[in-house]
Protein backbone atom coordinates (compact mmCIF):
# COMPACT_ATOMS: atom_id res chain seq x y z
CA UNK A 1 0.00 0.00 0.00
CA UNK A 2 0.84 3.33 -1.03
CA UNK A 3 0.68 5.80 1.86
CA UNK A 4 -0.28 8.87 1.58
CA UNK A 5 1.80 11.92 3.51
CA UNK A 6 -0.64 15.67 3.30
CA UNK A 7 1.49 18.52 3.74
CA UNK A 8 -0.29 21.92 4.44
CA UNK A 9 1.85 25.57 3.18
CA UNK A 10 0.52 28.87 4.31
CA UNK A 11 3.82 30.90 3.45
CA UNK A 12 5.18 30.16 -0.13
CA UNK A 13 8.33 32.50 0.48
CA UNK A 14 8.99 30.66 3.65
CA UNK A 15 7.74 27.13 2.87
CA UNK A 16 7.92 25.88 -0.73
CA UNK A 17 11.46 25.40 -1.36
CA UNK A 18 11.85 23.02 1.30
CA UNK A 19 8.60 21.53 0.98
CA UNK A 20 8.78 21.01 -2.72
CA UNK A 21 12.68 19.52 -1.83
CA UNK A 22 11.03 17.55 0.86
CA UNK A 23 7.92 16.19 -1.52
CA UNK A 24 10.38 14.92 -3.83
CA UNK A 25 12.67 12.75 -1.20
CA UNK A 26 9.30 11.39 0.02
CA UNK A 27 8.29 10.50 -3.06
CA UNK A 28 11.55 8.72 -4.02
CA UNK A 29 10.67 7.06 -0.79
CA UNK A 30 7.81 5.41 -2.16
CA UNK A 31 5.02 7.86 -0.72
CA UNK A 32 2.68 9.77 -1.99
CA UNK A 33 2.66 13.29 -1.30
CA UNK A 34 -0.03 16.42 -1.68
CA UNK A 35 1.20 19.85 -1.19
CA UNK A 36 -1.57 22.68 -0.83
CA UNK A 37 -2.93 25.34 0.85
CA UNK A 38 -4.51 24.58 4.22
CA UNK A 39 -8.09 24.70 2.92
CA UNK A 40 -7.34 21.92 0.67
CA UNK A 41 -4.96 19.86 2.99
CA UNK A 42 -7.95 20.29 5.73
CA UNK A 43 -10.59 19.02 3.34
CA UNK A 44 -8.64 16.37 1.83
CA UNK A 45 -7.63 15.23 5.77
CA UNK A 46 -11.21 15.38 6.68
CA UNK A 47 -12.74 13.29 3.77
CA UNK A 48 -9.53 10.39 3.43
CA UNK A 49 -8.44 7.40 5.07
CA UNK A 50 -4.89 5.57 5.89
CA UNK A 51 -2.84 8.46 5.91
CA UNK A 52 0.09 10.68 7.33
CA UNK A 53 -0.81 14.28 8.31
CA UNK A 54 2.16 16.52 7.99
CA UNK A 55 1.29 19.43 11.13
CA UNK A 56 2.47 22.73 10.70
CA UNK A 57 1.88 23.96 14.21
CA UNK A 58 -0.56 23.15 17.40
CA UNK A 59 -3.29 25.74 18.24
CA UNK A 60 -5.26 24.95 21.58
CA UNK A 61 -9.00 24.58 20.64
CA UNK A 62 -7.88 24.71 17.08
CA UNK A 63 -5.85 22.57 16.24
CA UNK A 64 -8.07 19.64 18.33
CA UNK A 65 -11.50 19.32 15.92
CA UNK A 66 -8.86 18.95 12.60
CA UNK A 67 -6.74 15.90 14.89
CA UNK A 68 -9.73 14.04 16.52
CA UNK A 69 -11.67 14.23 12.00
CA UNK A 70 -8.14 12.59 11.12
CA UNK A 71 -7.74 9.87 13.88
CA UNK A 72 -11.34 8.97 12.70
CA UNK A 73 -10.48 8.78 9.39
CA UNK A 74 -7.34 6.39 10.93
CA UNK A 75 -4.92 8.92 10.15
CA UNK A 76 -1.39 9.60 11.33
CA UNK A 77 -0.37 13.00 12.88
CA UNK A 78 3.18 13.94 12.92
CA UNK A 79 4.29 17.69 13.99
CA UNK A 80 7.12 19.71 12.22
CA UNK A 81 6.21 23.14 13.55
CA UNK A 82 7.08 26.36 11.37
CA UNK A 83 7.46 28.62 14.79
CA UNK A 84 9.28 25.75 16.62
CA UNK A 85 12.60 27.58 18.24
CA UNK A 86 12.18 32.00 17.81
CA UNK A 87 10.52 32.70 21.27
CA UNK A 88 10.15 35.64 24.29
CA UNK A 89 12.73 35.29 27.10
CA UNK A 90 9.61 33.02 29.19
CA UNK A 91 9.40 30.93 26.46
CA UNK A 92 5.54 31.47 25.98
CA UNK A 93 4.84 30.19 22.86
CA UNK A 94 7.23 27.32 22.52
CA UNK A 95 5.02 26.22 25.62
CA UNK A 96 1.73 26.95 24.27
CA UNK A 97 2.64 25.05 20.94
CA UNK A 98 4.23 22.05 22.80
CA UNK A 99 1.06 21.48 25.28
CA UNK A 100 0.77 18.31 26.67
CA UNK A 101 -2.23 18.26 24.45
CA UNK A 102 -0.71 18.11 21.30
CA UNK A 103 1.16 15.40 22.68
CA UNK A 104 -2.50 13.09 23.45
CA UNK A 105 -2.40 13.08 19.42
CA UNK A 106 0.86 12.92 17.82
CA UNK A 107 2.51 10.14 16.73
CA UNK A 108 6.09 11.84 16.07
CA UNK A 109 6.90 15.72 17.15
CA UNK A 110 10.41 16.73 15.28
CA UNK A 111 11.81 19.07 17.50
CA UNK A 112 14.58 21.97 16.24
CA UNK A 113 16.60 21.56 18.84
CA UNK A 114 18.36 20.26 21.80
CA UNK A 115 17.07 23.32 24.28
CA UNK A 116 13.31 22.76 22.79
CA UNK A 117 13.24 18.84 24.08
CA UNK A 118 14.68 20.32 27.81
CA UNK A 119 11.93 22.09 27.74
CA UNK A 120 9.42 19.63 26.44
CA UNK A 121 10.97 17.34 29.25
CA UNK A 122 10.36 19.61 31.70
CA UNK A 123 7.00 21.16 31.01
CA UNK A 124 5.34 17.99 29.72
CA UNK A 125 5.15 14.41 29.46
CA UNK A 126 5.68 13.89 25.65
CA UNK A 127 9.25 13.95 25.63
CA UNK A 128 9.07 10.27 24.25
CA UNK A 129 7.50 11.65 21.23
CA UNK A 130 9.83 13.96 20.00
CA UNK A 131 13.11 13.22 17.55
CA UNK A 132 15.88 15.93 17.00
CA UNK A 133 16.46 16.78 13.60
CA UNK A 134 16.39 20.46 13.43
CA UNK A 135 13.93 21.93 10.66
CA UNK A 136 14.34 21.25 6.65
CA UNK A 137 13.87 24.93 6.04
CA UNK A 138 17.51 25.47 7.97
CA UNK A 139 19.40 22.51 6.42
CA UNK A 140 18.88 24.07 3.56
CA UNK A 141 20.74 26.99 4.13
CA UNK A 142 23.79 24.96 4.59
CA UNK A 143 26.57 25.42 1.54
CA UNK A 144 26.22 22.53 -0.20
CA UNK A 145 22.49 23.77 -0.80
CA UNK A 146 23.82 27.11 -2.16
CA UNK A 147 23.07 25.78 -6.06
CA UNK A 148 19.34 26.32 -5.08
CA UNK A 149 19.63 29.99 -5.28
CA UNK A 150 21.62 30.93 -7.50
CA UNK A 151 19.86 31.84 -10.47
CA UNK A 152 17.53 34.51 -8.25
CA UNK A 153 20.77 35.59 -6.52
CA UNK A 154 22.29 36.42 -9.84
CA UNK A 155 19.11 38.29 -10.74
CA UNK A 156 19.00 40.11 -7.62
CA UNK A 157 22.55 41.41 -8.30
CA UNK A 158 22.33 42.33 -11.56
CA UNK A 159 19.24 44.43 -10.95
CA UNK A 160 20.24 46.04 -7.70
CA UNK A 161 23.81 46.09 -7.44
CA UNK A 162 25.04 46.96 -3.94
CA UNK A 163 22.62 46.59 -1.45
CA UNK A 164 21.86 47.15 2.46
CA UNK A 165 19.18 44.74 3.29
CA UNK A 166 16.59 44.92 6.14
CA UNK A 167 13.94 43.24 7.52
CA UNK A 168 11.07 43.64 9.31
CA UNK A 169 9.06 41.28 11.09
CA UNK A 170 6.23 44.40 12.53
CA UNK A 171 3.49 41.75 11.34
CA UNK A 172 1.30 42.51 14.46
CA UNK A 173 1.44 46.08 14.85
CA UNK A 174 1.38 46.93 10.93
CA UNK A 175 -0.80 44.04 9.96
CA UNK A 176 -2.36 44.26 6.65
CA UNK A 177 -5.82 43.15 8.70
CA UNK A 178 -5.38 45.39 10.91
CA UNK A 179 -5.23 45.89 14.98
CA UNK A 180 -8.67 44.15 15.44
CA UNK A 181 -8.05 41.45 13.31
CA UNK A 182 -4.40 41.02 15.23
CA UNK A 183 -5.93 40.94 18.89
CA UNK A 184 -9.20 38.66 17.90
CA UNK A 185 -7.06 36.68 16.04
CA UNK A 186 -3.94 35.87 18.27
CA UNK A 187 -5.43 37.22 21.47
CA UNK A 188 -5.74 33.91 23.28
CA UNK A 189 -2.43 32.92 22.32
CA UNK A 190 -0.56 35.74 23.83
CA UNK A 191 -1.91 37.02 26.70
CA UNK A 192 -0.12 40.55 26.34
CA UNK A 193 -1.02 41.13 22.79
CA UNK A 194 -1.86 44.71 23.31
CA UNK A 195 1.84 44.88 24.04
CA UNK A 196 2.85 43.04 21.45
CA UNK A 197 0.96 45.06 18.96
CA UNK A 198 1.99 48.83 20.53
CA UNK A 199 5.69 47.53 20.77
CA UNK A 200 5.80 47.23 17.12
CA UNK A 201 4.43 50.33 16.22
CA UNK A 202 7.46 51.24 18.18
CA UNK A 203 9.76 49.06 16.10
CA UNK A 204 7.82 50.46 13.04
CA UNK A 205 8.37 54.02 13.91
CA UNK A 206 11.98 53.50 14.70
CA UNK A 207 12.88 51.84 11.46
CA UNK A 208 10.88 54.18 9.18
CA UNK A 209 13.38 56.58 11.15
CA UNK A 210 16.79 54.24 10.72
CA UNK A 211 15.67 54.03 6.60
CA UNK A 212 15.44 57.60 6.23
CA UNK A 213 18.71 58.71 8.22
CA UNK A 214 20.55 55.88 6.52
CA UNK A 215 19.29 56.72 2.99
CA UNK A 216 20.93 59.99 3.56
CA UNK A 217 24.03 58.22 4.97
CA UNK A 218 25.21 55.65 2.90
CA UNK A 219 25.94 55.59 -1.08
CA UNK A 220 23.77 52.07 -1.52
CA UNK A 221 20.49 51.67 -2.34
CA UNK A 222 18.23 50.58 0.44
CA UNK A 223 15.88 47.41 0.40
CA UNK A 224 13.10 47.02 2.81
CA UNK A 225 11.17 43.31 3.26
CA UNK A 226 8.48 43.23 5.28
CA UNK A 227 6.85 41.06 7.91
CA UNK A 228 4.56 38.84 4.53
CA UNK A 229 1.14 40.09 6.85
CA UNK A 230 2.74 43.57 6.82
CA UNK A 231 0.68 46.42 5.90
CA UNK A 232 3.75 47.61 2.62
CA UNK A 233 1.64 50.76 2.11
CA UNK A 234 2.77 52.30 5.15
CA UNK A 235 6.36 52.14 4.31
CA UNK A 236 5.70 52.71 0.54
CA UNK A 237 3.96 56.38 1.76
CA UNK A 238 7.31 56.78 4.29
CA UNK A 239 9.87 57.05 2.01
CA UNK A 240 8.06 58.52 -0.94
CA UNK A 241 10.47 60.52 -3.43
CA UNK A 242 13.27 58.58 -1.67
CA UNK A 243 15.28 56.99 -4.83
CA UNK A 244 17.54 54.80 -3.10
CA UNK A 245 15.06 52.93 -0.73
CA UNK A 246 12.54 50.08 -2.55
CA UNK A 247 9.85 48.17 -0.71
CA UNK A 248 10.07 44.59 -2.10
CA UNK A 249 8.29 41.62 -0.94
CA UNK A 250 8.98 38.59 -3.46
CA UNK A 251 9.73 35.47 -3.13
CA UNK A 252 11.88 33.58 -0.40
CA UNK A 253 14.31 36.06 1.36
CA UNK A 254 17.44 33.87 0.93
CA UNK A 255 18.52 34.66 -2.02
CA UNK A 256 18.39 38.39 -0.78
CA UNK A 257 20.14 37.71 2.62
CA UNK A 258 22.98 36.23 0.06
CA UNK A 259 22.67 39.14 -2.29
CA UNK A 260 23.39 41.77 0.23
CA UNK A 261 26.20 43.41 1.91
CA UNK A 262 24.58 44.01 5.11
CA UNK A 263 21.76 42.48 6.52
CA UNK A 264 19.83 44.82 9.38
CA UNK A 265 17.00 43.46 11.93
CA UNK A 266 15.00 44.21 14.77
CA UNK A 267 14.64 40.87 16.48
CA UNK A 268 13.49 38.57 13.03
CA UNK A 269 14.19 35.11 12.10
CA UNK A 270 16.14 36.41 9.34
CA UNK A 271 18.83 36.92 11.89
CA UNK A 272 18.99 33.25 12.28
CA UNK A 273 18.77 32.19 8.00
CA UNK A 274 21.60 35.03 7.94
CA UNK A 275 23.63 32.89 9.79
CA UNK A 276 23.50 29.97 8.61
CA UNK A 277 24.67 31.49 5.47
CA UNK A 278 27.61 32.55 6.93
CA UNK A 279 26.81 36.28 7.48
CA UNK A 280 26.56 38.28 10.57
CA UNK A 281 23.32 40.32 10.79
CA UNK A 282 22.59 43.64 12.62
CA UNK A 283 20.00 44.15 14.66
CA UNK A 284 18.62 47.44 15.92
CA UNK A 285 16.09 47.71 18.45
CA UNK A 286 14.56 51.14 20.18
CA UNK A 287 16.67 52.11 23.65
CA UNK A 288 15.16 50.42 26.46
CA UNK A 289 12.78 47.78 24.54
CA UNK A 290 10.87 45.31 26.82
CA UNK A 291 12.71 42.33 26.71
CA UNK A 292 9.68 40.11 27.75
CA UNK A 293 7.86 40.46 23.98
CA UNK A 294 11.60 40.39 22.02
CA UNK A 295 12.54 37.25 20.38
CA UNK A 296 15.93 36.79 22.11
CA UNK A 297 17.71 33.97 19.85
CA UNK A 298 17.75 36.75 17.01
CA UNK A 299 19.80 38.41 19.00
CA UNK A 300 21.90 36.07 20.13
CA UNK A 301 23.12 35.69 16.65
CA UNK A 302 23.45 39.65 16.08
CA UNK A 303 25.86 42.59 16.24
CA UNK A 304 22.91 44.74 18.44
CA UNK A 305 22.86 48.46 18.28
CA UNK A 306 20.33 51.15 20.05
CA UNK A 307 20.94 54.25 18.23
CA UNK A 308 20.94 55.00 14.68
CA UNK A 309 24.04 57.14 14.84
CA UNK A 310 25.84 53.52 15.59
CA UNK A 311 24.45 51.80 12.96
CA UNK A 312 25.61 53.85 10.72
CA UNK A 313 29.46 54.33 12.27
CA UNK A 314 29.76 50.60 11.60
CA UNK A 315 28.75 50.51 8.39
CA UNK A 316 30.65 53.50 6.68
CA UNK A 317 33.49 53.64 8.92
CA UNK A 318 34.09 49.66 8.48
CA UNK A 319 34.23 49.62 12.80
CA UNK A 320 35.03 46.04 14.17
CA UNK A 321 32.80 45.34 17.33
CA UNK A 322 33.26 42.22 19.62
CA UNK A 323 31.98 39.02 17.42
CA UNK A 324 32.02 35.76 19.48
CA UNK A 325 31.73 33.06 16.80
CA UNK A 326 31.71 30.26 18.74
CA UNK A 327 29.05 31.54 21.26
CA UNK A 328 26.85 31.81 17.49
CA UNK A 329 27.49 28.66 16.50
CA UNK A 330 26.68 27.16 19.54
CA UNK A 331 23.09 28.88 19.30
CA UNK A 332 22.58 27.49 16.08
CA UNK A 333 23.39 23.94 17.33
CA UNK A 334 21.49 24.15 20.77
CA UNK A 335 18.50 25.55 19.01
CA UNK A 336 18.38 24.25 15.24
CA UNK A 337 20.35 21.18 15.23
CA UNK A 338 23.16 22.93 13.05
CA UNK A 339 24.99 19.98 12.14
CA UNK A 340 22.15 17.25 12.09
CA UNK A 341 21.00 15.72 8.38
CA UNK A 342 17.68 17.40 9.03
CA UNK A 343 15.47 16.09 5.76
CA UNK A 344 16.76 12.35 5.94
CA UNK A 345 16.62 11.67 9.98
CA UNK A 346 12.50 12.83 9.06
CA UNK A 347 12.04 10.96 5.99
CA UNK A 348 13.60 7.78 7.90
CA UNK A 349 11.42 8.48 10.64
CA UNK A 350 8.02 8.55 8.48
CA UNK A 351 9.27 5.40 7.29
CA UNK A 352 8.69 3.43 10.13
CA UNK A 353 5.32 4.56 10.37
CA UNK A 354 2.90 2.07 10.10
CA UNK A 355 -0.31 2.71 8.88
CA UNK A 356 -3.34 -0.40 8.96
CA UNK A 357 -5.38 -0.31 5.89
CA UNK A 358 -9.16 0.18 7.40
CA UNK A 359 -10.29 -1.80 4.11
CA UNK A 360 -12.61 0.98 2.64
CA UNK A 361 -11.63 1.93 -0.67
CA UNK A 362 -10.31 5.62 -0.57
CA UNK A 363 -9.44 6.21 -4.64
CA UNK A 364 -13.33 7.06 -5.27
CA UNK A 365 -13.47 9.24 -2.48
CA UNK A 366 -10.49 10.90 -3.56
CA UNK A 367 -11.53 11.70 -6.94
CA UNK A 368 -14.66 13.16 -5.58
CA UNK A 369 -12.83 15.74 -3.10
CA UNK A 370 -10.73 16.93 -5.73
CA UNK A 371 -13.65 17.56 -7.50
CA UNK A 372 -15.33 19.41 -4.60
CA UNK A 373 -12.01 21.07 -4.31
CA UNK A 374 -11.83 22.65 -7.47
CA UNK A 375 -15.55 23.58 -7.46
CA UNK A 376 -14.88 25.12 -3.80
CA UNK A 377 -11.78 26.79 -5.40
CA UNK A 378 -13.33 28.68 -8.52
CA UNK A 379 -15.93 29.92 -5.93
CA UNK A 380 -13.73 31.19 -3.96
CA UNK A 381 -11.90 33.09 -6.87
CA UNK A 382 -15.09 34.50 -8.09
CA UNK A 383 -15.78 35.93 -4.73
CA UNK A 384 -12.52 37.32 -4.20
CA UNK A 385 -13.41 37.92 -0.77
CA UNK A 386 -10.91 39.37 1.92
CA UNK A 387 -9.62 36.31 3.49
CA UNK A 388 -9.02 35.06 -0.02
CA UNK A 389 -7.04 37.89 -1.16
CA UNK A 390 -4.98 37.10 2.02
CA UNK A 391 -4.43 33.67 1.58
CA UNK A 392 -3.60 34.22 -2.04
CA UNK A 393 -1.05 36.66 -1.21
CA UNK A 394 0.88 34.73 1.06
CA UNK A 395 0.73 31.76 -0.98
CA UNK A 396 2.11 34.07 -4.34
CA UNK A 397 4.38 31.86 -6.25
CA UNK A 398 2.81 29.02 -5.17
CA UNK A 399 2.14 27.40 -8.80
CA UNK A 400 2.97 24.53 -11.12
CA UNK A 401 5.99 26.71 -12.81
CA UNK A 402 7.73 27.69 -10.05
CA UNK A 403 7.91 23.71 -8.71
CA UNK A 404 8.38 22.29 -11.62
CA UNK A 405 11.52 25.09 -11.82
CA UNK A 406 12.47 24.14 -8.27
CA UNK A 407 12.15 19.97 -9.37
CA UNK A 408 14.35 20.87 -12.33
CA UNK A 409 17.49 22.50 -10.43
CA UNK A 410 17.15 19.65 -7.49
CA UNK A 411 17.14 17.23 -10.70
CA UNK A 412 20.37 19.13 -12.26
CA UNK A 413 22.19 19.36 -9.20
CA UNK A 414 21.47 16.23 -6.77
CA UNK A 415 21.12 13.68 -9.51
CA UNK A 416 17.62 13.07 -8.35
CA UNK A 417 15.15 11.38 -11.60
CA UNK A 418 12.25 14.18 -11.55
CA UNK A 419 9.33 12.64 -9.48
CA UNK A 420 5.61 12.75 -10.90
CA UNK A 421 3.77 15.80 -10.40
CA UNK A 422 0.41 16.40 -10.69
CA UNK A 423 -2.01 19.73 -10.67
CA UNK A 424 -5.54 18.87 -9.28
CA UNK A 425 -6.28 22.74 -8.75
CA UNK A 426 -4.57 25.69 -8.14
CA UNK A 427 -3.40 25.51 -4.94
CA UNK A 428 -3.02 21.29 -4.53
CA UNK A 429 0.04 19.07 -6.03
CA UNK A 430 0.81 15.55 -5.75
CA UNK A 431 4.46 14.29 -5.84
CA UNK A 432 5.00 10.73 -6.69
CA UNK A 433 7.51 8.14 -7.60
CA UNK A 434 7.58 7.73 -11.59
CA UNK A 435 7.46 3.95 -12.19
Amino acid sequence: MVINILIPIETSSRELLYKVFLCNLLAHAGFNCYLGSKSNIYHLAKHLKNYIYLDKGYHADVSEPLYEKIQENNGVIVNLDEEGAVDFSDNSTLKERYAPQLFDYTHTVFLWGIKQYELIKQNTGGAEKTIITGHPRFELLKPEFHYLYKQDVEKITQKHGSFILINTNMGFGNNIKGDDFVIENYGNRFKNIKNIVNFDKIKVNAFVKLIIELSSKVDKKIILRPHPEEDLNLYVDAFKGIDNIKVIYSGSVVPWLLAADQIIHPDCTTAIESSFLGKLPISYMPENYPKDIVTKIPLEVSIEFSKISQVIEYLTNNQRYPNDEHRRHQVLEDYFSHHQPTTQLIINKLKEIKINNTGEATQKNLWQQFLLLQLKESYNSLRRSNDYNFTMKKLQGFDHEKIEKIQNVLSENQGLKKCKLKKYNKCLFMFARTR
